[in-house]
């Protein structure tokens, strides 16, 4: 559990040395306060004897301006150390957020994909949230208060050596109950964590299919389900709570049992005149004052257990295996794409999507693949770019494999435009140069015009600097894919890969889509998931997948000659 715990403050301390210098004066700043409040305790046994017991009554005039002179100084050393440590401590964990988002983008998207949205969201935001308390005030803590109960503790032995070891008997029962309490709460933060986690992905599950729950009316229902997971975070935030407060009440019971022992024997000692009132009241003081400290330490102790819980999760997400490549780098396919004996699957659970796929795909042709829904089509043409990696088999691009070509540029070959395309909250210029940031005006408008969203984008207050809803909600589905498809244009991509993207445009803009097709033919390698026959008929090969597997492969002619699903499939879209 040490070691564990060893490494947890070696691990943030990585993240500090780019802010070592704000660290160092934040500390610097915390051992003066606890050297001037050391001081100060030592200065009560001379300035008490000389100036009360002596009756040197001429010098009281300085006492005053003494106490405002140590109370300035500490008051000014305290904002100093408050503000570098909170410079620190928010550095620091906006560099950790940033290591986890980068973490999340260079992850494979299967491992991605198995933790729910609201979960990854969770462990950037608020897990890491967790550790800057610590860096904020459990470190400065643990270092200042060590240094005030060390410097006290010298000033109290010096007074009265026995006096203050009595005092101090009461301590290992601080030491244990900290331990016990500190397990605890790195565990209710972990589960905690968890329910916030699992709160943000109900949350973004619940607004993600609103229209559904608004036909169905099941409001109720809803509400139940959020407030359940409203209730695991309550409960686990009330345990936090308990176990963080409870360290402090036990320093308090403990103060008072050893402040009762320091008057006991300390006045008996006076008694029998073998200490001053002025030494008495001095180690009183000292040992008083120490308790306070000793209880911030052992609050700081269950904070710092209470951070590890929650950075057990954030390194959950740092230690996964990144997608790894070759050093080959990736070339336009001359020949295309080989899939020999190809078997994919979502999970060890699950059965597979992909069974025993042998597949060419010939470079600078048209290629479709159809099938009922379901199918594995999709999952097909996300193996070449390697958002996913076949359990069984081997994919080539032209004799090598694509496990050999670097990861960036074998995806800098494919351009997609997905059923429902992603859009940033960006201006749509902003939005269309991330195909191709060195993209110039001249060309962005070709590409708009090409995909005939040049004359909607006209139209909008700001044009092509218009800035677009959250997730392009501002658009309608077909202005949406028209500028997914203009970004695609733009960057002009070896392979382009249509993943039914035609299936929510109009009548004008598929016309447009398919003057576009016409041009890119012979030169691009495009592949098509079909949803209108229309962009088939067009294919130089069409491949029928039915459950995971190919079960016909021609022209159009020929698959609606010999094959009965695909011949249905096309009666289906005729009527639809």
């Amino acid at each position: 559990m040490k070691s564990d715990l060893f490494s947890f403050i070696k691990t943030i301390f990585s993240f500090i040395r780019p802010f070592w210098k704000k660290f160092f004066i934040g500390l610097t700043c915390a051992v003066l306060t606890s050297l001037i409040t050391g001081f100060s305790t030592w200065a009560i046994k001379p300035v008490f004897n000389f100036v009360f017991v002596e009756k040197h009554y001429e010098y009281f005039k300085f006492v005053p301006p003494f106490l405002i002179i140590i109370f300035t100084l500490l008051g000014f050393f305290s904002l100093l150390q408050a503000y570098f440590m909170k410079a620190v401590s928010t550095g620091v964990v906006n560099l950790v957020r940033l290591e986890l988002f980068k973490k999340c983008l260079f992850l494979p998207v299967l491992k991605l994909s198995k933790q729910t949205t609201g979960q990854t969201v969770s462990r950037v935001i608020n897990d890491t949230a967790q550790i800057e308390p610590i860096l904020g005030n459990t470190f400065q803590t643990i270092f200042k208060e060590s240094l005030t109960v060390l410097s006290l503790l010298i000033v109290a032995f010096l007074q009265k050596w026995d006096l203050t070891l009595i005092a101090f008997s009461t301590v290992p029962i601080i030491i244990f109950g900290a331990k016990i309490l500190g397990f605890k709460t790195r565990r209710a933060r972990k589960l905690a964590q968890n329910a916030t986690g699992e709160l943000t992905h109900k949350m973004h599950e619940i607004l993600g299919g609103i229209k559904e729950i608004k036909l169905s009316g099941s409001y109720e229902k809803i509400i139940e389900l959020f407030s359940k997971e409203l209730d695991k975070f309550y409960k686990w935030s009330l345990k936090i709570t308990k176990y963080r407060e409870g360290s402090k009440s036990l320093v308090d019971a403990v103060t008072g049992l050893g402040g009762a022992l320091v008057i006991g024997y300390g006045g008996y000692l006076i008694i029998r005149e073998a200490l001053s009132p002025g030494a008495f009241l001095s180690i009183l003081t000292a040992i008083l004052l120490i308790f306070n400290p000793m209880r911030k330490l052992a609050k700081a102790y269950t904070g710092l257990k209470e951070a590890q819980g929650a950075w057990t999760r954030i390194q959950e997400v740092l230690q996964l295996e990144e997608e790894k490549g070759g050093n080959l780098k990736a070339f336009p396919p001359k020949k295309g794409f080989l899939f020999k004996n190809v078997y994919f699957k979502y999970s060890e659970e699950l059965s597979w999507v992909l069974k025993d796929i042998n597949l060419f795909i010939p470079a600078n042709k048209v290629i479709a693949l159809v099938g009922p829904s379901g199918s594995g089509k999709t999952t097909l043409v996300s193996l070449l770019p390697r958002f996913y990696d076949p359990q069984q088999g081997k994919i080539y691009l032209d004799n090598t494999l694509l496990k050999d070509f670097d990861i960036l540029s074998l995806r800098s070959l494919f351009g997609m435009v997905l059923q429902e395309p992603f859009l940033f909250n960006l201006s749509i210029k902003e939005n269309l140069i991330m195909a191709k940031p060195e993209a110039t005006e001249e060309e962005i408008i070709k590409a708009c015009k090409l995909a005939k969203a040049h004359e909607f984008i006209e139209k909008l207050p700001k044009g092509y600097d218009t800035v677009l809803g959250e997730e392009g909600l501002s658009l309608s589905g077909g202005q949406k894919q028209r500028l997914a498809l203009a970004r695609v244009f733009l960057k002009k991509p070896p392979v382009i890969i249509l993943d039914e993207a035609t299936s929510q445009l109009d009548t004008i803009t598929e016309q447009a889509i398919q003057e576009a097709l016409d041009n890119f033919k012979g030169s691009y390698t495009i592949i098509i998931i079909a949803h209108r026959l229309s962009t088939v008929n067009k294919a130089d090969r069409i491949f029928v997948l039915d459950k995971g597997q190919i079960v016909a492969e021609g022209t159009h002619q020929e698959l609606l000659e010999r094959c009965s699903l695909y011949k249905n499939l096309y009666l289906t879209f005729q009527k639809t």
